[in-house]
Order: structure tokens, then sequence, then C-alpha cells
């Protein structure tokens, strides 16, 4: 899922392993959910039990519930609340068949799959879920007139690029229907990763005939809205700050769904979330800073090691003084990672080593990591990064500089951006550093408008770390420097293309690409995130992920509990 990233529940993969505390040590995901023992005075679950309602948080607004058009982590989670998948990640984040009956059927030469669904999905109105609704999916994200700004996620499928361009029709685009259970996917080349590709909700079934009876309102409420997951939205009406969910009871696998109702209440401060789990009225909170502290013996207490990537992300294209390599680099090499890391998130992440995230992957020759494989990314050189801005202000013909920085109005994002400030303000004089903290979807409007000059944002990519330098390629949506390389287009189209069988290859493009955008300091990488969460100990079942969702609880109940 190549989504950018903001808030506190963000964050599913890798070919490492997903590390889980609870109680204050470590444990795998799946005894995440019978972690431990007797509830606190703060549980909620004592009436909960017996109502089967289960009160959840979001970390902010969400900005569309159109699975066709969602770009950032905070829609993608609630949408894969009501929109099924052809695979679903386990809690080993693996992927397995969900939708779909078994894992794709590739052909030798990798450029052929073919999938084939359920004969017993349906929609929350009853209709049947059909492969054509798959194909007119995966058309729709394409099709220029639907403005996704996802619509570069799909090119693994034949043509995909040439529709986006419009060159070709949307028809062409390398998915069809055999029959009304049976897909098959063309391929660009080989895809390694095609079944965790296909559990993104971007290619989760939806109806023609029910998105052409809403018009222009689909998406934009609940009622303009069809599910065909386990739940089905209420009480939305595109701006709203709590919202609900409901079982659907077409679901084909709802003999597995235990709540009959999700309430979700978005919640921005840490402290507010703390006070409403104590008093009860959530079984889910996120924590950062001193609540760490607080709750670290608790069995209340999970921390997930997620891959999603905190950076600092600049307007190369709309702000001149950002052109600047040298001032780029001064900002590369002016913050101190490990001092935001550990004494301002305070357990919330680790240091970024570069813009691939440690644990995606490991080497073919050796299986190192990340971290001790590739370059490693300096945590700070302030005397560098005085002389870089110096270097800076004299090319620019300038004593001084003022950026905007723009974050989002959470309690770890005002934190980072008011650090950033100061350090940046302290190691280089003749900085100024102005702060603007906003809700996240006015943000991400920022960010995707290309019109920024500095923004606090993130990428968690898939299981497939080209997603990590693909975000920076010439063209993408996601590219919000808008910085334009024919090198990095062609580190990137190797990856994607020839690279797909040979990763010894791979692996070596990974670390070009890698080092490319540090050398020219195309984004500040910050933090690895960690995400810590306080979660009522009668829940069970819930799987946590390293991308994507970082805890899953469409399918978890209270101790004790059976769906109906």
């Amino acid at each position: 899922m190549k989504r950018f990233v903001s808030g506190l529940l963000t964050a599913l993969l890798a070919a490492g392993t997903a590390l889980l505390t609870s109680c204050g040590g470590t444990a795998t995901a799946s005894q995440a959910s019978s972690a431990g023992s007797g509830a606190p005075a703060s549980s909620a679950a004592s009436a909960q039990e017996k109502s089967k309602v289960l009160n959840w948080v979001a970390p902010g607004e969400v900005t569309t519930m159109d699975s066709g058009k969602s770009y950032d982590v905070i829609s993608a989670e609630q949408i894969s609340f009501q929109a099924d998948t052809l695979y679903r990640i386990n809690e080993k984040n693996e992927a397995v068949p969900n939708l779909a009956k078994a894992l794709p059927q590739v052909s030798k030469d990798g450029l052929t799959a073919t999938v084939e669904i359920r004969d017993d999905a349906r929609y929350s109105n009853g209709d049947k879920i059909t492969a054509a609704d798959i194909v007119y999916a995966a058309q729709r994200v394409v099709d220029p007139a639907t403005g996704s700004q996802s619509a570069n996620n799909l090119t693994y499928l034949k043509n995909a690029k040439e529709i986006i361009e419009k060159k070709l029709p949307v028809t062409d685009l390398g998915v069809k229907a055999l029959s009304d259970t049976k897909l098959q996917f063309t391929l660009t080349a080989p895809t390694p990763y095609l079944a965790t590709s296909l559990s993104d909700t971007l290619v989760s079934p939806v109806s023609k005939k029910f998105v052409e009876s809403q018009g222009k309102n689909y998406g934009l409420n609940a009622q303009s809205l069809l599910a065909s997951g386990p739940f089905v939205l209420k009480d939305w009406n595109g701006t709203d700050i709590s919202w609900k969910y409901v079982k659907n009871p077409y679901y084909w696998d709802a003999k597995n769904i235990y709540f009959d109702q999700i309430n979700v209440q978005v919640v921005k401060e840490v402290a507010t979330g703390v006070n409403l789990y104590e008093a009860g009225k959530l079984d889910g909170a996120a924590v950062t800073g001193d609540y760490l502290t607080l709750y670290k013996s608790k069995p209340d207490l999970v921390t997930v090691q997620t891959l999603r990537m905190t950076n600092l992300e600049m307007g190369i294209s709309s702000n001149k003084s950002l052109q600047n390599e040298n001032l780029r680099k001064a900002l590369l090499y002016a913050v101190d990672r490990s001092e935001l890391a550990q004494s301002i998130l305070n357990g919330g992440g680790v240091p970024a080593a570069g813009i691939i995230p440690d644990g995606i992957a490991v080497s073919p020759e050796g299986g190192k990591s990340v971290k001790d494989d590739f370059p490693k990314l300096v945590y700070t050189d302030k005397k560098k990064a005085k002389e870089y801005f110096a270097k800076a202000l004299s090319e620019l013909g300038t004593k001084s500089i003022t950026l905007r920085l723009v974050t989002s109005d959470t309690d770890d994002s005002i934190k980072t951006g008011q650090y950033l400030q100061n350090a940046y303000q302290t190691a280089l004089p003749g900085l100024k550093i102005n702060l603007a903290n906003v809700p996240a979807t006015v943000r991400f409007k920022e960010m995707m408008s290309y019109k920024f000059d500095l923004a606090l944002g993130g990428w968690t990519g898939e299981y497939d770390p080209t997603s990590y330098i693909k975000q920076h390629e010439t063209g993408y949506e996601h590219n919000h420097s808008q910085w334009k390389s024919a090198e990095l287009t062609g580190i990137v189209k190797a990856l994607e293309t020839s690279d797909g069988t040979d990763f010894v290859k791979r692996w070596a493009h990974l670390k070009e690409g890698n080092q490319y955008l540090l050398d020219h300091a195309v984004v500040v990488p910050l933090t690895q995130e960690a995400k810590n969460y306080l979660v009522n100990p009668k829940l069970k079942g819930y799987q946590t992920h390293v991308l994507g969702t970082p805890i899953d609880v469409t399918r978890a109940r209270f101790e004790g509990g059976a769906a109906s």
C-alpha cells in the first residue's frame, strides 16, 4: 500500500520479523492477541462483552472513503473495515487468500496470473460480487477521469502507465474477467509481491451499477457507499470526527466477525485518548512520551515496530531557495535523528538509517539488513550543516532564509515540528522556520498541490522496498517535491522490470536509489516509527502489522466472546 502518512495510528510486512511488545517484553503478533491478564479499572469490556460493541480510535479525519481515491493511511485503514480484498495480511505479515480462493497462479514467464474468487461473496445490499467488479475497480483507479492520486500504484498491470497518460483506453488495462469468478492479470514485468499488492483496497470490488447510481456523490458520505467487507459504514457525512461500523450480514466470513458495532472517534491529543481509555470510553488509545513510562509494566501497552518512515519533505519545485542543493544538504545534516527519536518522541521510533526502512528485506547474498548493508546515513553533523548553509547563502545571494514548515495537528507531529524549528534555527543562524500545525486533511491537500516549503510527511510503502524510491520518481503523484531525474527514473524502471527475477541486481539498484536520494538531499529522513498503544487486555484476536494498519481489529473479540 503506497500511501503517504500522518498521525498516530499509521503504519504492515517485511522479509524481516515484526516485533510486538506487551507487558514490557517482546512477543510475536499472534501472541499479542492473548497478552495480558486481568483487566484494570479502566477496562471498557464489562458492558461491551454483552453488547458486542468496540470503541476504537482514529488519529485524524478521513480524507475519503472511496477505495479508488484513497491515498493516505488514515483513510485506507478506515476503508479496510468496509472494503474486502482479494488477499489479506495475516499475523505473520504474509498475504493469504481472502476474497480469492487461493494464491495467484502465475505463468512460467511471470507475466500472467489467474485468480479465482469466492462464489459466495456479496455486497451489503445482497448483490453478488463478481470478477467484473474487480476489473471495474482497477480500471476506475487508472482512468484519468477518476482523478485518483494513487493511480500509479497499479503500474504493475500492463498498460496502466499508458492509460494514466491518456495514450490508451481503460479497457486495455491488464486485467479481465474470464468468468464471474475468474480473473486474469497481465503484468508489466514479473512481480514478486503480486499477492501483497492485491491486498490493497485500491483493487477492492466496486459495483459499477451502484457507482453510476450515485453519480458525483459516490463516496462522499455513508449513504453513497456499498460495502464488500465485514462492516458497513454509518453516520459519516464526509467531515465527521466520529462514525460507526455495523456488521455486514451478507459478508462471506460473517461467522468469524464478532463485533456487531465498532464506534470510531478521532483523537489527536495523547492525553485526551488516555483519559478516555481510563474512563472506559475507549478500548484503545495511542500513547507517546511520558505515558510510555507510566504504562511500560502494564498489560495494556502494545508496541509495534513499523516500516513507516517519517520524513521532512521539501517543496523543491515551488521554492527557489530549496532548489539549491547546499541548502537541502544543510537541512539533511543539521537535525539530530537520534535525539529526535530518543528524547523528543521517547520510544516513538528509531533514527532513520536512510530512505528505505530497516527490516523490510535482507540482501540476497549474506542475508544482511538494510541498516547493516547500505551506506549509513550520519545521524547528525552540525559542522557540515553549517558549511553547506554558508555555501547556500552565498549562492543565493542572501543573508537569511525563511521557510514555512507545515505539520499535522497531532501531539507527535507538533512536537517534531517544534524540535525541527529549534534545531534548524540553532544550528543554522540566518534560517527562520515558521510553523503551521493543521488538520491532516489540510496538510495532505497542501502537499498534493506541490506548493509548500517544508512538510512533515512520511511514507508507508508495500512489501516491495521499491516504493520508497519510486515516491521520488519523475511524474509520480506523491513525488511532492516534484523532483525530476532521468537517473532516478532509470533506477526505478530497472527495479520494476528487469530486476523482477534477479534479486542481486535488485538489491544493488535499491542501494543505488537510496544513495542517490541522500546524495542530492531530495528528502530528509527522520525516523522509522514505532507505534505504542493502550489496548484493552480483554480484547483478543487482533493482529499487528508492520505496514498499513498497525492493529487490525476487524476479526477481534472480547475474551470469552463468540461470533454470532
